[in-house]
């Protein structure tokens, strides 16, 4: 065989030597990228296992925070009496009083009138003004569901709630030769508690309570002749307090 060339020899070891570098190099950047993956992948289990500490702590946060709310709903509470003005048989001036008593907390309400002590005019919506003589007025509102109770602060700064719902109406009024309604049998309606608390004082300090209800003519035709599709039972509260704490600021 015959001698190879040193010129030729040379170019090869050259071309070995640059073929040792280039795999050496590779070889270093294919290991330093297994070393970044497994950096990442060490990384990637540290954020997931924070990722879960966090989620467990947001869901007992939610759940605090739902107890909070809870908490909220069920301190809101009020009862007391409501004083309302009607017009006196003969003077037709607003000098009779007829006071309405009222309660209400996050699982029931009611609105009430027991009696009337003195005779007064009372406009209906069907049958005009009727005289209604002293002893002679019944009527009682008592809330049989709760679709809404939500505590808010109002426009005027002061804290209030609003509950909504259905509810059984007795209304009687009796007549010497004649009853209208019953103390025993419901008529039932729709209704909005609307309730403000003016702060420690009752009504002195701005407290107040709104009973409106919301009369069908073929559910509730007694009261819906004489309240009409929709009444306010409310007055100047005289005694009692409405307590509202401070709606969750979210």
């Amino acid at each position: 065989m015959g001698k190879i060339s040193i010129p030729l020899l040379t170019v090869a070891l050259g071309l070995l030597i640059g073929f040792l570098f280039v795999y050496v190099g590779q070889s270093n950047e294919i290991q330093s990228l297994r070393t970044a993956e497994s950096v990442l992948s060490d990384t990637n289990r540290v954020m997931n296992a924070q990722l879960a500490e966090l989620q467990s702590k947001q869901d007992q946060s939610d759940l605090l925070e739902a107890e909070l709310s809870r908490l909220l709903l069920t301190s809101a509470s009020g009862g007391g009496v409501n004083m309302k003005m009607m017009a006196d048989p003969e003077t037709k001036e607003l000098t009779v009083e007829l006071p309405e008593v009222f309660s209400f907390d996050a699982n029931h309400a009611f609105c009430r009138v027991d009696t009337n002590r003195e005779a007064f005019i009372m406009p209906t919506y069907q049958m005009g003004d009727v005289l209604i003589e002293k002893n002679e007025f019944f009527m009682a509102m008592s809330t049989t569901s709760m679709e809404e109770f939500k505590v808010s602060r109002g426009s005027d700064g002061k804290n209030q709630v609003v509950i909504t719902g259905g509810l059984d109406c007795f209304t009687e009024v009796a007549k010497a030769n004649m009853r209208i309604g019953s103390r025993e049998v419901a008529e039932t309606a729709s209704y909005k508690i609307q309730a403000t608390d003016g702060g420690l004082g009752g009504g002195t300090a701005g407290d107040t309570f709104k009973f409106t209800v919301y009369f069908d003519p073929n559910e509730a035709p007694i009261n819906y002749a004489i309240f009409g599709p929709e009444f306010t039972f409310t007055g100047d509260l005289v005694d009692g307090e409405v307590t509202v704490p401070d709606p969750r600021q979210g």
